[in-house]
């Protein structure tokens, strides 16, 4: 079982969607543009966020480095430090530091632990047993590296810097005890606390070492930054509500997202009212055309606004009119068409009963030939041969042999002239225009009618069916000039015009009226010529006659040359 072909979809409902769609599509774009661009302004604020964080990573760290720094220069040697020079420049560090708030000075474990040789402190004192107690302050002794550690309990870190013997043993270790909630580095922090976001700065383990804003809670939506610092394992983490960066441009999306319904019901409304005001007047023009289409051409278009609906409508008014007009025409043409056919009919049946006859006249021609000549001059062959075997001697059988010779060679001639009325070789041998000239010669000068052949063009390379075509058209000619023309002169002119090859036999004999012979008789007068155009016809040639009583006839021949007819 076929499925059922689709059915399309009417005018209306086209005109419907594409004004929906016209109005839609809009809104889709706006849609994605706007999400395009949240997006583009979430990036970048988050890049901002970042170039922020990092900025104040690299503004602690500088102050670190200054730290080191300064306290490796204020060290200087053992001697420095014997000679009391270290203590007093450690004294300036600690009071131009902006975070640092203590420097103690631990001497190695010389068997009863280590202990505090000097401190200076800032503001308030260090709790020496917790603070030698830690286990960074021994690795340090034995690694002899550089470090910073955080002081459990508290927001306090520490800067070590071992101090080396000539020999390279470390023997003491400067601690300086820095605070990162002093003001300076509260007034960087602040910085990165936008809005009623934070600023922190976490130590390795996630701890806060100081930290700035928050009063916001915390979100998933919130915009983070992060920036390690590079001297040590910290980070600055900055926090902002997503909805306090982006704000107006979500109040504008939100809108944009109630507004949208309201232009799709719009536009619903409006594709409505255009298909409805299209679709009326195309369904009257509908009712119209079904009554051409059923044939009932009498009812005129009803006029329609002047529109482009409206121009439809003439324009279908204008065809019924004009279609009306050829129908009546058709109908007239139809019967003298149909008297054209059976006037043609009756000439193709009369050209086929010319051709039935000229065939068997030409069969009963070629027989009688053979009977009177062929047969005869073969029979006194034979009895030649018969002679020639019965006599006594052979002189007379010699003179009987040459007479059978002659008999065969006229036999010969015979036979030979039979095929060149059949199939002359000449054509197939030499071409086409030796096998024209031979034609002249061959018709004419029995009848004692001179010709001239001029062949302007080089030997045709047309098909050889056209060519047998164009010969056999030629010989009716000249065999009519020969028979008919009374003519004592005959021109053959082969040339080349309009890309086809044109041949031209004239005569000057007493012509008649080509009129006369348009349409065949019943005595088969004029069934040469039909029969020529219809040879010429069939190749896509085509045959002209113009003859008068005074100027002769003159038949001419085209045949379309083509790229694959020329060679």
């Amino acid at each position: 079982m076929n499925p059922s072909p689709r059915r399309p979809y009417s005018i209306r409902r086209r005109v419907a969607l594409l004004v929906g769609f016209g109005a839609l599509a809009p809104t889709l774009a706006a849609l994605l543009a706007m999400h395009s661009a949240f997006e583009d302004v979430s990036l970048h604020l988050l890049h901002e966020h970042q170039l922020l964080a990092h900025s104040l990573a690299l503004h602690f760290d500088y102050d670190l480095r200054e730290s080191q720094a300064g306290l490796l220069s204020a060290t200087g040697t053992l001697e420095d430090w014997a000679a009391g020079s270290a203590r007093r420049a450690l004294r300036v560090l600690l009071l131009r530091s902006p975070i640092l708030e203590a420097v103690v000075v631990i001497a190695r474990d010389t068997g009863q632990g280590h202990k505090v040789l000097w401190q200076e402190l800032r503001h308030q004192t260090v709790d020496e047993t917790t603070l030698l107690a830690l286990p960074e302050i021994g690795a340090a002794f034995v690694s002899g590296r550089q470090d910073v550690i955080r002081l459990g309990g508290t927001q306090r870190f520490a800067l070590l810097l071992p101090l080396r013997d000539p020999d390279g043993q470390v023997t003491n270790l400067v601690v300086a005890i820095a605070n990162p909630t002093v003001a300076p580095w509260l007034a960087v922090l602040g910085q990165g606390a936008l809005g009623s976001g934070t600023a922190s700065l976490l130590d390795d383990q996630g701890r806060v070492l100081a930290s700035l804003g928050g009063a916001a809670p915390e979100s998933r939506d919130d915009i983070v930054a992060a920036a390690p610092l590079a001297v040590v394992p910290w980070q600055v983490l900055l926090r902002q509500p997503r909805k306090e960066a982006l704000g107006p441009l979500d109040t504008q999306r939100t809108r944009l997202l109630v507004l949208s319904p309201l232009l799709i019901v719009l536009a619903v409304l409006f594709s409505w009212g255009a298909a409805h005001s299209v679709t009326e007047p195309l369904s009257a023009l509908n009712v119209a055309a079904r009554r051409i289409a059923d044939g009932n051409l009498e009812v005129a278009v009803p006029p329609q606004p002047d529109d482009e609906v409206g121009r439809l409508g003439r324009s279908l008014e204008t065809m019924r009119v004009a279609l009306k007009k050829s129908m009546d025409e058709l109908t007239q043409s139809h019967a003298v068409l149909e008297q054209r056919v059976e006037d043609r009919t009756h000439e193709l049946r009369l050209l086929l009963t010319k051709f039935v006859s000229a065939q068997e006249d030409e069969r009963r021609r070629i027989a009688r030939e053979l009977h009177d000549e062929a047969c005869q001059t073969v029979a006194a062959l034979g009895m030649k041969l018969d002679a020639a075997a019965a006599a006594p001697t052979f002189a007379d059988v010699r003179e009987q042999l040459k007479e059978a010779r002659a008999f065969a060679s006229r036999t010969l001639a015979e036979i030979h002239a039979l095929i060149y009325e059949l199939r002359p070789s000449v054509l197939d041998d030499l071409g086409l225009f030796p096998a024209i000239r031979w034609l002249a010669d061959h018709h004419l000068t029995p009848a004692g009618i001179g010709f001239r052949c001029e062949f302007s063009v080089p030997e045709s390379g047309l098909p050889s069916e056209h060519q047998t075509t164009l010969f056999r058209a030629i010989q009716e000619a000249i065999r009519n000039i020969a028979r008919h023309a009374g003519a004592t002169q005959v021109l053959i002119q082969v040339e080349e015009r309009e890309r086809a090859l044109q041949v031209e036999i004239e005569d000057d004999g007493h012509g008649f009226d080509p009129a006369s012979v348009n349409v065949p008789g019943p005595s088969g007068r004029g069934l040469g010529l039909l029969g020529m155009r219809e040879r010429m016809s069939a190749i896509g040639g085509s045959v002209e006659i113009i003859s008068s009583a005074e100027a002769g006839t003159r038949v001419v021949l085209r045949v379309p040359l083509n790229g694959e007819s020329r060679g």
